[in-house]
């Protein structure tokens, strides 16, 4: 973690790496867990999480993802809050980490929350608006369509991704119109590639590629879909494969909320230079007025949940 990122004054307390490089044991416990391989590296990282709870005694502890670290907080003793990620998330793992805690926290709005997980955990689930990224506060004037001479295409895609460039490839060879800059991770291509694609790979600013883009098409995780959003241009979905159908569950759920169009992969049949125009033509805020809020909004946001789950006041 880059601890530049914090604010100063911060407890922080780096844990050793839980990937176990060669490991041929079981590491579910028979399904009730995600990952919990018996290994002693794994008894140091949980030895040193116990030892700083106990040292700076949280009233809750947040837990990002982990179901593994969110029953260990809970033996250990504190409450708990699990972050709630899109998906089917019924597995056995799930089921006891979502039901041994005391609250469950998403980084999206509770209006796009999907039905069946608000009939189950509507009661303890609470919606934390994502804080407006500095610095696009006021994207300036835009266009809502491309112009002809300059129509472009920025592909941004999630870290580990499975897509081949030779997707990618076939799409811009289809809008040779379009000019298409690819950002991000993909799979080596095998074939020839059009003159109007570039791809950069894993960049530190993908924002200057998109923020210049006329449509955005990102993949659907949710950093992915929160860099997209803050350079306010028309977005294109399409989800990744990921365990429990996370990228396909929220790209669902944003198209339905922002009216962006969608594709199930990149496989899909489709008229891209049909489909282009269409996405070009919509809200560049949605995704924005979808998902952020302001700082304040997100501060009495969690405020809310701890005082709640606490039953005292922050």
């Amino acid at each position: 973690m880059n601890q530049a990122l914090l604010p100063e004054g911060t407890n922080y307390v780096p844990l050793a790496s839980d990937i176990l490089e060669n490991n041929a044991g079981e590491i579910t416990a028979g399904g009730y867990f995600h990952y919990a391989p018996a290994d002693i590296r794994i008894t140091k990282r949980f030895s040193t999480l116990n030892q700083a709870w106990y040292q700076f005694a949280p009233d809750l502890v947040m837990v990002d993802v982990s179901v593994e670290v969110a029953i260990f907080a809970r033996l250990s003793g504190y409450r708990v809050a699990l972050r709630r990620m899109p998906g089917q998330r019924t597995d056995q793992a799930h089921e006891l980490g979502y039901g041994i805690a005391d609250a469950l926290f998403a980084y999206y709005p509770e209006s796009i929350e999907e039905a069946f997980h608000l009939q189950r955990y509507g009661s303890k689930s609470y919606y934390l608006p994502s804080p407006d990224p500095v610095g696009y506060s006021d994207p300036g004037p835009r266009t809502s369509f491309p112009r002809e001479a300059s129509r472009k295409v920025a592909v941004q895609t999630s870290l580990g991704a499975a897509i081949s460039l030779d997707e990618i490839a076939r799409a811009a060879a289809s809008a040779p119109s379009w000019s298409w800059d690819v950002l991000g991770s993909v799979q080596r291509a095998t074939g020839a590639m059009p003159d109007n694609l570039r791809s950069h790979g894993t960049v530190s600013n993908p924002e200057q590629w998109m923020a210049d883009a006329d449509v955005i098409i990102t993949s659907t995780g949710h950093n992915a879909v929160v860099a997209a959003a803050s350079c306010r241009k028309p977005a294109l979905l399409i989800p990744e494969e990921r365990p429990f159908g996370e990228q396909m569950a929220y790209a669902r759920m944003l198209h339905r909320a922002t009216g962006y169009p969608m594709l199930a992969s990149w496989n899909t049949p489709v008229d891209w230079n049909a489909l282009l125009p269409v996405a070009a033509s919509k809200n560049p805020d949605a995704l924005a007025m979808v998902l952020f809020g302001d700082h304040d909004g997100f501060a009495d946001a969690l405020h809310g949940m701890v005082a709640s789950v606490t039953k005292h006041p922050c």
